[in-house]
């Protein structure tokens, strides 16, 4: 999520979400549930070397490729490119997602992600970062192979990293015939249930349908995370460290 992680960025997203959440919960729970300590510190320390390894990342793909299509796309309206960069890095996005529940290296990776219990805009926060690393830059090459700028990249990015926060959040909203065309909590928290495969699109469900990958249900999933999950510390979380026994219960 490509917001400026500070204290004043940690406060407004507390400020958006804290009474959304203790208004419409989906489950009730304390505002400081255990883990807390653990995605404050994703939300600073991981944050920070993501974006030192994206810029490394982003520097090298600039550096040598050269976009074939830049005349043609750039000369669209800006919101043109907006849109159509929103649906190739959603494109790009379902892709990664899916190999990081496939391929064993970066299922560990991911697991990070998946080690969360109870699902609210903190958990969102909980991501290694490799996971989003590997992720943005794959999406920027090929946007950048196609001729797109930066600045439209980084527009589509923050769209979707905002949105991020509200698929994780402890809100009980429906939307009716819209979750059809766009990804809700509903949609979301099936994809962190124990045991579940799919739901991967970060915008657009019918990404999911399209791909026959897509898990819908009347009901709300009862419960999430995974057996495989890292022991909930932030250190542990970075090492990649695997749990020996009954996952840890504490904070970073």
């Amino acid at each position: 999520m490509e917001l400026i992680r500070n204290p004043v960025g940690l406060l407004v997203l507390a400020v958006l979400f804290v009474p959304l959440e203790r208004s419409w919960p989906l489950r009730r729970a304390p505002v400081l549930r255990a883990g807390w300590k653990t995605d404050v510190a994703h939300f600073f320390v991981s944050h920070t070397l993501q974006q030192l390894a994206l810029v490394l990342c982003i520097g090298l793909i600039v550096s040598v490729v050269d976009p074939f299509a830049a005349s043609v796309v750039q000369r669209q309206p800006a919101g043109l490119q907006v849109v159509e960069a929103l649906l190739l890095v959603e494109l790009v996005g379902y892709g990664m997602h899916r190999a990081f529940h496939t391929v064993p290296w970066l299922w560990r990776i991911h697991a990070v992600h998946h080690s969360s219990e109870r699902l609210d805009w903190l958990a969102s926060l909980r991501v290694h970062p490799l996971d989003q690393t590997l992720t943005r830059s794959v999406q920027f090459l090929v946007l950048t192979l196609l001729g797109f700028p930066v600045t439209i990249f980084g527009a589509a990015t923050v769209l979707l990293g905002l949105w991020a926060i509200f698929l994780h959040a402890n809100v009980r909203f429906r939307f009716g015939v819209l979750e059809r065309f766009i990804a809700t909590p509903a949609f979301h928290h099936w994809h962190h249930a124990r045991g579940a495969r799919g739901n991967y699109a970060g915008l657009f469900p019918w990404v999911d349908t399209l791909f026959r990958t897509n898990v819908t249900a009347a009901q709300w999933p009862e419960d999430a995370g995974t057996d495989d999950a890292p022991p909930e510390r932030y250190w542990a979380h970075l090492l990649l460290r695997k749990s020996t026994g009954p996952r840890a219960v504490g904070d970073a």
